[in-house]
C-alpha cells in the first residue's frame, strides 16, 4: 500500500510526481496526465470516488476497499494538479493472469471529455504490457453510461450477476459481468 499517503498528506508537491510512459495529454479543453501506484493522498481518491460510490457503503467499509487495492491509476489535471479520475485495481487470483476493476470513476464535472476513455485506455495498456490475460470489473445493470465506455474500449458482457449489491442501497441490485482479453 506504498501508493496512498494519509489524510493528513494533503497535498503532495509536485515535483514527486513522476511522468509515465502511458501519461497524456488531451486535445480537449483540459490536458490531464495519468499517473500509477504513486503516492497518492487518500483525500485525492475520496473526491474522486466517494461522491459517486460514497452512498452505497458505509465510510468504514469504503475506506477498507481504498486500502486493500493492489494498483491505482489516477489522472490529475496538467494546470491545476486536480485529482480527477481514479481506477483502483486487485490481481484477480493468485495466478496474476487476471486483473479487477474494483473502483473506477471519473468526477462529474470531467464525465463526457474522454478522460474515462483515456483512464481505461491507459489500464489496458498497463495490463498488457505487464503480462495479465485479462482484465474484468462488474457495472450495475442500469448504468448504462458506464456500461457503453466499457464497451467502447472492448469489454464484453460475460453474465448477469443477481443480487451482487443486495447489500447496498442500488435498486435493483443486479450487475453484469464484463471482460476484455488482452492476448
Amino acid at each position: 500500500m506504498n501508493w496512498l499517503l494519509r489524510r493528513e498528506s494533503r497535498r503532495k508537491k509536485k515535483s514527486h510526481k513522476k511522468f509515465l510512459p502511458w501519461s497524456s495529454s488531451s486535445s480537449s479543453s483540459s490536458s490531464i496526465n495519468i499517473y500509477y501506484n504513486l503516492q497518492f493522498p487518500l483525500d485525492d481518491l475520496l473526491e474522486v470516488l466517494h461522491p459517486l460510490f460514497g452512498s452505497y457503503y458505509p465510510f468504514d467499509e469504503f475506506l477498507q476497499m481504498i486500502h486493500s487495492i493492489h494498483h491505482v491509476f489516477c489522472a490529475y489535471e496538467t494546470g491545476n494538479n486536480r485529482c480527477i479520475a481514479c481506477a483502483l485495481l486487485n490481481n484477480a487470483d493468485d495466478t496474476n493472469q487476471g486483473i479487477y476493476v474494483m473502483l473506477f470513476g471519473v468526477q462529474q464535472t470531467n464525465q463526457s471529455h474522454g478522460i474515462g476513455t483515456r483512464l481505461l485506455q491507459t489500464v489496458i495498456q498497463w495490463a498488457q504490457q505487464t503480462g495479465y490475460r485479462y482484465i474484468y470489473l462488474d457495472v450495475h445493470i442500469e448504468n448504462y453510461k458506464a456500461i457503453g465506455l466499457y464497451e467502447k474500449v472492448g469489454f464484453r458482457k460475460q453474465r448477469i450477476l443477481s443480487n451482487y449489491y443486495i447489500h447496498t442501497s442500488k435498486r435493483p441490485p443486479h450487475a453484469i459481468r464484463m471482460i476484455r482479453s488482452l492476448s
